[in-house]
């Protein structure tokens, strides 16, 4: 069964909302907190736990895996600073609603549950009652409207308004934005002109913080301070302008120690530092089912690495508690298990290859862009490449040796689709090249006015085995005569590269996801962002109507109907015509293959220490269900701390 028929079945039969909730206990009288917060509470200089947590209904209770945890010890884990910071961001995530643990269908999370109408068009949530940020301050539904009104309308963390809020008119494909309003202090309301029978789902994905303190932020934001204020607040913080500060403030808000948090740790020093504190949250709203406060750990330390070496190196030791790695890092991890005291964990991707390439479709050369939007240009880079030897260097044999498509394991599988274009064939490729007019000398091809056809691969200089598979790329389509070289830039630089569409090709981000209609950002453009803007470009702020093309050309007629078709997935009321649409996205990437593949996809693996229970093994590493986070890390425990 699909997560969109389960959701719906979760919805009800006839469409009526169902409103869920989950207590704790009776009263608060049972209810446990860490000893370090018991000794800042006898101190005075804590509240009582009573004061601190939801009305005794509202605690949200954190299911555990193996069984109840401890209180106490230090989570030790790399990070690359303030440029990555979702390391520790998708891990200490707290959304809305997010996945459910066996990834079928979405549940309430810091919402406490909903109510629907039954044509999709108004959707009622619910907050817990006595909630607070993590100084102690309230959390009502008036810091959802606070974000809405004063931080993505305004788009002041420069991305535009998500997708999750606009519905679909089934008839004339034009968009309406939802309207939202505070109902009181623990209920709002979403409502849309048409159906939007994936705004849950959608919400989980865009929108997981559509929260913000205002209380806090009405005290940095120009509209509310003045504009010389504001600029010197972000001074204090390193930043040059407020376009930089909002974006973090706003955005990465929770690498910053003095903005309130509803996260299970919080920061307590500056992101800039080398190694970095994150604290319990003394008002987080979660207990384990016998009413032990979570998290169960004390704290997590951040220690900034330069390179990805020394992250394995300090794994391998037993320094780092949880480290994660990919597949070709396996042999020295499993040869080092007994000396570093840890287990492997293989978590489950679901990406459609662990070694892609993405040619940009809107490059703002005009002669590559009518080159990249050319299927013989593709297909040319495609068959150049010798994928067994790629699959043994890069995967030590694991990632199959063919094309990105999506995995037989997962919906919208299409049949055929791994094998295309994936075999090795220089004399094809060459003639390809040929045929398009790309005059070779023996050394390197010159475009059709005579100029030098250079193709340049962009990668995140932090990813694990950055330049690797890049340099090999390099190789064979050098033997081709395609001059190539590699660059290698931190994760902001990156970001922004993609977002100002000044990249050529990169091998970053590419497409994947449990189905096109969960997460569309990497397989239609409908988004301006970082992470799926690496093959369509400036489609996606195209597509929101915030930026013009940047050249003379026409938007090409595949991607035209896959706009109409993701017009489609949002305007349906059933599930079956959501279905066939993105079946129909689906095959448009085979038919267009944008993306291309060389290595199958390989499993992510987790280094977990011995001491550390209560983190899974084997279930699905995706961005939507926000990776490790999906582990629900507030539940990992030390054992034997006694000791």
């Amino acid at each position: 069964m699909s997560i969109l028929k389960i959701t719906q079945l979760l919805l009800g039969s006839n469409n009526q909302g169902l409103y869920q909730t989950r207590g704790a206990s009776e009263s608060l009288e049972d209810v446990n907190e860490a000893p370090t917060l018991t000794e800042l509470v006898n101190a005075g200089e804590l509240p009582e736990l009573a004061e601190r947590l939801p009305v005794a209904e509202d605690i949200m209770v954190e299911p555990v895996l193996e069984q109840i945890g401890e209180h106490g010890g230090t989570w030790n884990m790399p990070w690359n600073g303030i440029d990555s910071p979702w390391s520790i961001g998708k891990i200490t995530e707290e959304a809305l609603f997010r996945f459910a643990a066996d990834g079928d269908g979405v549940e309430p999370n810091v919402a406490k549950g909903y109510e629907v109408n039954d044509d999709y068009t108004e959707f009622t949530i619910f907050l817990r009652e006595g909630m607070k940020w993590s100084d102690g301050e309230p959390f009502t539904a008036r810091d959802v409207i606070f974000w809405w009104e004063h931080v993505m309308k305004p788009e002041i963390f420069q991305r535009g308004v998500y997708d999750a809020f606009y519905s679909t008119d089934p008839e004339t494909g034009e968009r309406a934005q939802a309207v939202i309003e505070q109902v009181d202090d623990h209920t709002f309301t979403v409502s849309f002109e048409h159906p939007r029978v994936l705004f849950l789902e959608r919400l989980a994905i865009d929108a997981k913080w559509m929260f913000a303190p205002a209380h806090y932020l009405e005290n940095i934001l120009d509209e509310f301070v003045g504009e010389e204020e504001a600029m010197r607040i972000a001074s204090e913080h390193g930043f040059a302008d407020l376009e930089g500060w909002y974006e973090h403030i706003t955005y990465y808000f929770w690498i910053w120690p003095d903005r309130p948090s509803l996260r299970a740790w919080v920061a307590t020093e500056e992101p800039r530092s080398n190694n970095v504190t994150w604290e319990r949250n003394p008002y987080y709203w979660k207990t384990d089912a016998e009413g032990n406060q979570l998290p169960y750990i004390d704290q997590v330390v951040l220690e900034s690495v330069q390179d990805d070496s020394h992250v394995l190196l300090e794994t391998m030791s037993g320094h780092f508690d949880i480290s994660q790695f990919g597949f070709g890092n396996f042999t020295e991890l499993a040869e080092n298990q007994e000396q570093g005291d840890y287990r492997i964990l293989q978590w489950e991707g679901v990406n459609w290859a662990s070694d892609s390439l993405m040619l940009n479709q809107t490059v703002q050369d005009d002669q590559l862009r009518e080159l990249f939007q050319d299927a013989r240009f593709r297909e040319a880079l495609s068959v150049a490449v010798d994928r067994e030897e790629l699959s043994e260097i890069l995967t030590l044999g694991l990632g199959a040796p063919q094309q990105a498509s999506i995995n037989q394991a997962l919906p919208f599988h299409q049949e055929g689709w791994a094998e295309q274009w994936a075999e090795y064939d220089v004399e094809r490729a060459g003639e390809l090249l040929d045929e398009l007019g790309l005059e070779y000398d023996g050394d390197y091809r010159t475009l059709p006015d005579g100029s030098e056809l250079r193709l340049e691969i962009l990668q995140e200089s932090d990813d694990a085995q950055a330049g690797d598979f890049e340099e090999l790329l390099q190789h064979y389509f050098e033997a081709v005569g395609i001059r190539t070289d590699v660059r290698l830039v931190d994760r902001g630089t990156l970001d922004q590269t993609l977002l100002d569409n000044e990249h050529v090709a990169t091998t970053a981000f590419g497409p994947g996801g449990i189905s096109p209609y969960l997460r569309p950002d990497t397989v239609v453009p409908v988004r301006d962002i970082a992470a799926g803007n690496t093959w369509f470009g400036e489609f996606g702020c195209m597509y929101e109507q915030v930026c013009e093309p940047s050249g003379d050309y026409e938007v090409p007629e595949a991607i035209e109907q896959m706009w109409d078709l993701w017009a489609e997935v949002s305007s349906a009321t059933d599930t079956e015509a959501i279905e066939d649409a993105a079946e129909q996205i689906v095959k448009l990437h085979q038919d267009n293959q944008w993306v291309l593949g060389y290595t199958g996809p390989v499993p992510m693996l987790i280094a977990v220490s011995n001491d550390i229970v209560n983190v899974p093994d084997g279930v699905t590493f995706a961005d939507e269900f926000r990776d490790l986070g999906h582990g629900r890390p507030a539940q990992f425990s030390f054992v034997g701390l006694e000791d």
